[in-house]
């Protein structure tokens, strides 16, 4: 190789990087359009869920009414207040409404705004998003336990920042213009992926749950999970090399995927795209997850870019994606060795990921079957998770750094000096946010090795402390440890009118097991929190739960609100007496005589394990006490100084009630979907 060429080779990379950084706005336009609206879907199906719910969970006759969260009056200030409970419904009352009325304001509220973000483009603005993000935060803060799971936090993060990815103008009718910091902000989305994703892969092994680390997590996963579907009983029935194997494909897409999230070559990135999407849409077939997986593909769109969803081929003449133009500088112009050395580096990354999971895991082919066993210990994995966390926080780091001087870089290509200078001062202004929320993001995510989170300087954890009430950034860990290793532990609740008699009759829940002949059904995106909460009661006692005993005492009363979030009740009338039983539920083996559709005719069949809470009457003494205790007794009355809002939300609480939350959640979705299709083939 002459001299000329080596020198034509260096000047090829320096033109990569500067053309690469003033592009990247450019090709990101798209893409953040795709991701603002599918944010857009998530909030409407979280707030659609949790406005059906309301009075049944969070009414004065609810499970666990708001207004005994909420501080009394004061003359605090305005900032201390919101610094004691960042919550709207703390103002509620001086509005003239009550709290829960105040909640489903909020909810719907938030039902519009997220449908006006799914349907037209100038409402999908900083604006927007920031209400939505107030809005949810507000009837978050006040939830208590029916809202206390990883996707309410979850929706929370990637909704604050939607506020930043998405455009701040003030002119909704003029399209938005590429901005010189897009991939900062999108880059943000996508470290919250990772972390969201390494977590949870990594705390499976850190928790030293003996099922994650056998190997055998999904041969009890299937059937104790929350709310199972019908595919789940058929999944259960694999065998178990299969199940295995299945649990070493979900540590390669937790852990090991996840670092290729900021490759710099763009195949890698649409790899790992495919791959969590993949993932993804597995648990959305055996798992009734609510908004969670969907909300998990939508920061899975910040990995692409806006090629990716381009139907036609690009012309010829147009720039090529980083990753091409990288390999035309190192391996040359000519289109076949260029095409090569781009194949020979994703081999090469994705082949050695690949060959570290087959050794690390005993993958083998033998007797018609690939068996897997962990071939590494509890020591070691530690040791490597301690010296690689720093690493991947360092790698994060420079991957920003590269995002700053990209965005730094494109300001200054701007085609005049006032251009120049705007964008410079923007750029600046997100830098400083971006650095922020990075580096107080690594507070949770050092969560997951002792030794570098007490390394993190003071200054950033006061900062994620001061910041931690309005949930920006969350530490994630799902399916940390298996339940149901012996059996899916069940509560049914039975009333009687005569002990004697002992002829005792069940309630229902709409979704999780009871009847063994009922089968598993699809809810999702609907979370019927209640029926989440009977699982996660089903593991502890009734002493962790008071709202349990307060459904108890709702049931014995005959409250309407709360057994709207149940089946028709078995009684005419209360019962006079109702107790709680724990089962444990197991699925129904494979019957090899019958054909594949007529599996199963029995779904469950269950064990009877004692007695959970012994029966209880309306009257009881002790049962009274412990409910004013728990501050359940009495009952608040309704607040409306405001009767013309007040009716208004009475009106549409009647008739949304005529709807089950699934139909009237599906029924918005699809009107949402086809009107969003319909405006964009009018005015693309």
């Amino acid at each position: 190789i002459t001299s000329a060429s080596r020198l034509n080779h260096l000047l090829c990379v320096a033109d990569l990087i500067q053309l690469e950084m003033s592009m990247a706005p450019e090709k990101l336009q798209r893409t953040r359009q795709i991701l603002l609206w599918m944010m857009g879907c998530s909030y409407l199906f979280a707030f659609a869920s949790l406005y059906h719910q309301i009075p049944g969970l969070y009414g004065p006759k609810g499970l666990t009414p708001v207004h005994n969260v909420l501080p009394q009056p004061s003359n605090a200030t305005f900032l201390e207040r919101i610094k004691f409970l960042p919550s709207l419904l703390i103002f509620s009352l001086e509005i003239g409404l009550s709290p829960h009325l105040g909640m489903e304001l909020c909810c719907l509220l938030g039902i519009m705004l997220s449908l006006g973000a799914m349907l037209f483009r100038a409402m999908r603005s900083s604006i927007v998003f920031f209400l939505l993000w107030v809005l949810y935060l507000s009837v978050y803060k006040v939830g208590q336990v029916f809202l206390l799971f990883q996707w309410d936090s979850l929706i929370l993060e990637a909704g604050f920042l939607c506020v930043l990815v998405a455009p701040m103008s003030f002119l909704f009718w003029k399209r938005p213009e590429p901005r010189s910091h897009d991939g900062m902000t999108v880059w943000l989305v996508r470290w919250l992926l990772f972390r969201l994703m390494f977590a949870s892969g990594v705390v499976k092994l850190t928790s030293l749950c003996p099922t994650w680390w056998s190997l055998t997590a999904l041969n009890y996963h299937y059937e104790s999970q929350c709310i199972p579907t019908p595919l789940s009983w058929y999944f259960h029935q694999l065998p178990e090399w299969v199940q295995k194997l299945s649990v070493v494909g979900t540590y390669f897409i937790e852990i090991c995927v996840p670092l290729l999230f900021f490759a710099p070559v763009r195949s890698l990135r649409i790899f790992s795209f495919w791959s969590q999407v993949f993932l993804q849409v597995l648990i959305i077939l055996t798992g009734n997850y609510n908004f969670f997986n969907f909300l998990t593909i939508t920061l899975c769109v910040s990995l692409v870019d806006d090629d990716f969803w381009s139907a036609s081929k690009q012309d010829s003449s147009s720039r090529d994606s980083l990753s091409k133009r990288f390999c035309n500088a190192i391996f040359g112009p000519d289109r076949r060795i260029t095409q090569c050395g781009c194949f020979v580096i994703f081999s090469t990354l994705l082949g050695l990921l690949l060959a570290l999971t087959v050794y690390y895991f005993g993958i083998r082919y033998d007797n018609k079957k690939i068996l897997s066993d962990i071939r590494f210990t509890e020591t070691s994995f530690k040791a490597t998770l301690s010296s690689g966390v720093p690493l991947l926080a360092l790698y994060g780091a420079i991957s920003l750094l590269v995002e700053i001087l990209s965005a730094v870089l494109c300001s200054l290509s701007q085609p005049c000096i006032f251009k120049k200078l705007w964008h410079l001062l923007q750029t600046v202004v997100m830098t400083s946010f971006v650095v922020i929320i990075f580096s107080i993001s690594l507070v949770p995510f050092g969560t997951l090795d002792s030794t570098f989170f007490q390394s993190i300087p003071s200054d950033i954890h006061r900062v994620h402390n001061w910041m931690d009430n309005f949930a920006v950034t969350n530490s994630y860990g799902l399916f940390r440890r298996m339940t149901g290793v012996g059996g899916r532990p069940e509560l049914i609740i039975e009333g009687t009118n005569n002990l004697d008699t002992k002829q005792w009759m069940e309630y229902e829940f709409l979704y999780k097991p009871g009847d063994i002949y009922k089968p598993p059904t699809y809810v999702a995106p609907h979370q019927p929190r209640l029926d989440w909460q009977m699982w996660f009661a089903a593991l502890g006692s009734y002493e962790h739960n008071p709202w349990l005993v307060h459904l108890i005492y709702k049931l014995l009363i005959g409250q309407k609100e709360v057994l709207q979030l149940m089946r028709p009740a078995p009684f005419a009338s209360p019962p006079r007496f109702i107790r709680v039983q724990r089962y444990l539920y197991h699925y129904t083996p494979f019957n090899a005589s019958a054909s594949l559709w007529d599996q199963p005719q029995k779904w469950w069949h269950r064990e009877f394990q004692g007695e959970y809470i012994f029966p209880l009457t309306q009257d009881n003494h002790d049962l009274i006490e412990y409910l004013k205790k728990q501050k359940f007794l009495p009952e608040h009355t309704n607040v409306c100084t405001r009767p013309t809002l007040c009716d208004l939300l009475n009106i549409i609480r009647e008739h949304s009630s005529n709807f089950s939350a699934v139909v009237m959640l599906w029924s918005l979705i699809v009107a949402g979907v086809l009107t969003s299709a319909t405006l964009y083939l009018a005015f693309p």
